[in-house]
Parts: structure tokens; sequence; C-alpha cells
């Protein structure tokens, strides 16, 4: 039973409401004008019969919105939803018209009980007990899955200001500033054409993330050119140890801000590149973003890592119906996303 409860979303609070309501209905229709207060009408046989009605009502419910949603959840949609109420509906009055024929059958009460005017007041009432008690079903049903759609905001909104967070946090850091500053200062000496360049790369890391610090998606064409900018800098730290290799063919879509970076970002943190053996970073571009490297941990690992990853999945679970995918060997690590459409 308990497993049953469970598959249906079913809590021992829910039950609670469903037996009270229904004991109080099953007391004000004992009572009528004049009649005297007495044990019978307050017994509890009907309101106990009513919640095993309830517990049916909502396992039909539950199959019908399966049939149609494959799981139900917010916000819904009204079409299907009225097909899966349809549906529900008949099945219950199907099911609940076979058991009493078994029990006309079993008893040999046919006669009596399935005359025209009895059906259409039994099959009315099984009507008004599937729109109650599976209303309160839905309604109960939706309310959870709009606390678990709010959870998921929330987590998406905690995931989302972490990631920035630590990129502004980064970018920031007195010792990366400084180090850049230092890379400058030295190629305005040996070559002024390329300080220009790695000037506007450097501006260009700090204009995009407080440009798109309110946005939550971004053109992955955007994307694309501030990753550039910032591996650019990287390579005037590391040299040849760190490669990128990126598609020239940008499709149209979206990703969250900083994407590109954050994954760079975690090839570098992660693996000991040297211009004999590179860490090489590879985007391509298809109908998902893909990005993978090379490994070569460090024998010492200095990040535990993990952190922005786990921001990103979190983010793309209210973003797309598509998870992000990870996938690590032995000697390559690949991170996959889905592209969000542009109307979204």
């Amino acid at each position: 039973m308990k497993k049953l409860l469970g598959s249906l979303q079913i809590s021992p609070i829910y039950l609670g409401v469903i037996f009270t309501f229904a004991y109080l209905e099953s007391i004000r229709a004992r009572v009528t004008p004049g009649q005297t207060i007495n044990w019978y009408i307050l017994t509890p046989e009907a309101a106990a019969g009513t919640l095993v009605k309830a517990i049916l009502i909502a396992f039909i419910l539950r199959f019908a919105f399966k049939r149609y949603y494959g799981v139900l959840e917010f916000p819904i949609r009204k079409n299907a939803a009225f097909s899966a109420f349809g549906l529900g509906l008949t099945a219950y009055l199907l099911v609940s018209n076979g058991m009493a024929m078994v029990i006309s059958i079993l008893f040999g009460t046919w006669e009596r009980n399935f005359t025209d005017q009895i059906l259409l007041s039994v099959n009315f009432s099984y009507l008004l007990d599937f729109i109650v008690y599976g209303g309160f079903y839905l309604t109960y049903l939706l309310f959870q899955e709009y606390k678990n759609h709010q959870q998921k905001l929330a987590a998406y909104e905690l995931a989302l200001s972490d990631s920035r967070f630590a990129q502004l946090k980064q970018q920031l850091n007195p010792h990366f500033l400084f180090n850049n500053l230092n890379v400058l200062d030295q190629l305005i000496e040996e070559n002024p054409k390329s300080a220009s360049l790695f000037l506007q790369n450097f501006a260009e890391l700090y204009r995009y993330p407080l440009e798109k610090s309110n946005s939550k998606l971004v053109s992955l064409s955007e994307e694309v050119e501030f990753a550039k900018a910032y591996f650019s800098l990287m390579s005037e730290k590391y040299g040849q140890s760190y490669l990128m290799e990126i598609d020239s063919a940008i499709p149209s879509g979206k990703v969250p801000p900083l994407t590109l970076q954050l994954l760079i970002e975690n090839a570098v943190l992660h693996n000991f590149g040297t211009p004999e053996q590179p860490v090489i970073l590879s985007v391509k571009m298809t109908d998902k973003l893909e990005v993978s490297n090379n490994r070569i941990p460090f024998i010492k690992p200095k990040h535990q890592g993990g952190k922005g990853l786990q921001n990103l999945s979190g983010q793309y679970e209210l973003l797309s119906d598509q998870p992000i995918e990870i996938i690590q060997t032995e000697d390559k690590f690949t991170v996959k996303l889905p592209l969000i459409p542009i109307n979204e």
C-alpha cells in the first residue's frame, strides 16, 4: 500500500484531508431537517469507502496523465489535460460499472440494480465523485509540481549567481589582473601591435561579463567571440602549452553566458600543458556545443573542481529539456551542451 501511495505521490496529509472532507460530507448527507442526532450519523464507514474510491480515482488519473504526458509537469498543457481527464473519467465509469455488475451477478440483484433510472442516478454519482476527488488529486499534484518548479527556479538563480560570482572573482583577482598588466607592459616595449590587440581582449574580458550580467542566455556567436578573446589572453601567459581549435561555422542558438570561458578555464586548471605536450581544446558546433580536451592531469591536483559544471548543469535543468553530457575517459574529457533555440 505504501508503494502504491508513493507512486501516486500521495502523502498522509492528503489522505487525511480527503478522509476529513468525506467524513464531514457523509454527516451532512445524513442530517435532514427535524432529524434526531444519533451515533449512526457520526459513523465513519461511508468516509472510509469514499477514501478507497478517491485512491482508485487517483490511480486512474495518474495512468491517464502518463498516457498523455509521460510525467505530470508544470506548467500544464490545457488540451492534453482535458484529454487525460476525459480518458480517466471514461476508465473510471467503466471500472465502477464493471464492479457493480460483478457484485449484482454474485448476489443476484441484477434486475433490481440495473434499471434505467438507477443506472442514470448511479453514473451521475460516479461522475460527481470523479470531478470532486479527481479535482482534489490534480490540484494537489499541481501544487506539488509548482513547489518543485519554484525550488528549481531558486536553485537555478543560485547556480547562476554562484557562476557569475566565481567568474567575476577570477577576473577581479589581483594576481590575475597584475599578471595581465605585466604581460601588457612587456608587449608595449617588445611589440606595440600585439599590445594593442592584447589590450582590446583585456577590455573585452571585463566588458562582456558586466554587459551580460542580467542575461540568462546569449547567442552562441557572442559567446564564441568572447571565448576567443579570453583564450588569447591565456595564450599570452601560457604560450603554446594550451591550444584551441574552434569551428568556423557557428550555428544559431543560445547558451548561458560565460559557458565557454568556464569550459576553457576548466581545461587549463585541471591539465598540465607544456609546449612539447600541449593541452588541445577542441570546440565543435553542430546541434550541440561540444568542448573536449586531451587529459594531462597534474600529479598533485591544485583544484578539486566540479562546482562550475554543477552550476552549469543546474542552469540547463530549467533552460532546456536536454541535460548536458559529461564524458570522461582516461585520455579525453568532453562536455556536450544542447543549443537553446534563438526564440526562447
